[in-house]
């Protein structure tokens, strides 16, 4: 009995130091995908490589926000700036749409019409506006600590994140598109780990995997941005 509640003990502490770090390391990642961002859009004036640079500052602040958790300790401020985590979570992931249409269409897809990215767009707000008013307007927090990480969650949470997993749903379908038209698979990869982890609940696996699988399918989305580039030689021109 002493032996278990020492090795618990000892599996708390790795976590402790594990999962923070993992997280500081993911944001830390992010930020070198966001200059790499930031590099191809002045080759290209494609919008969505915008928008990809967006959801990475996002993303980049919510992996920060779960690895100093600890150190900041439960209370207003921590719950402040969790709101405003849950926030750009809810505003900026649903124009992954936008972005894998726009991908979609420099790959040469037939489908990706002007009307269709158009209407990426309308989709996108839509789920962002629904998103906010169902989720977020009513969002009450309560601290959280497990597997190594103190967080504010949802009291009453929507599980699993529907949205969230239905874009990735989406991103998986243009990356099997862009693998059949360019014999490229990294976005179908990326994408699908993406969905993976993000279907994977939190409360049992913890926050790493969700966070380390949306870094994936950033790093997969710059790589086939960066392909289109180099197949078609200059950037297309939205």
């Amino acid at each position: 009995m002493v032996s278990l509640r020492v090795e618990l003990l000892t599996m708390n502490n790795i976590l402790l130091i594990i999962n923070p770090l993992g997280h500081l390391s993911i944001a830390l990642m992010e930020w070198i995908l966001l200059d790499w961002g930031i590099r191809l859009r002045r080759q290209s004036s494609v919008v969505a490589i915008t928008v990809l640079s967006l959801l990475l500052a996002s993303t980049s602040y919510d992996n920060l926000i779960l690895a100093m958790g600890n150190l900041i300790g439960a209370g207003d401020l921590l719950k402040s700036i969790s709101m405003i985590r849950f926030l750009l979570h809810y505003l900026i992931m649903p124009f992954l749409i936008v972005i894998g249409v726009e991908l979609a269409h420099r790959a040469g897809a037939a489908w990706a019409t002007k009307i269709v990215r158009v209407l990426s767009w309308v989709i996108a707000f839509a789920l962002a506006g629904v998103d906010v008013i169902t989720n977020y307007m009513k969002l009450q927090l309560e601290p959280t600590f497990f597997a190594g990480i103190l967080r504010y969650t949802p009291i009453n949470p929507s599980s699993p994140p529907i949205i969230t997993i239905v874009v990735s749903l989406f991103m998986v379908l243009i990356g099997i598109g862009i693998w059949v038209r360019l014999k490229w698979s990294w976005l179908f990869v990326g994408a699908l780990i993406a969905l993976i982890g993000n279907a994977l609940p939190s409360s049992l696996v913890g926050t790493l995997p969700a966070s380390a699988s949306e870094l994936i399918m950033a790093f997969s989305l710059l790589l086939t941005e960066q392909q289109v580039q180099v197949l078609y030689n200059q950037p297309a021109q939205t």
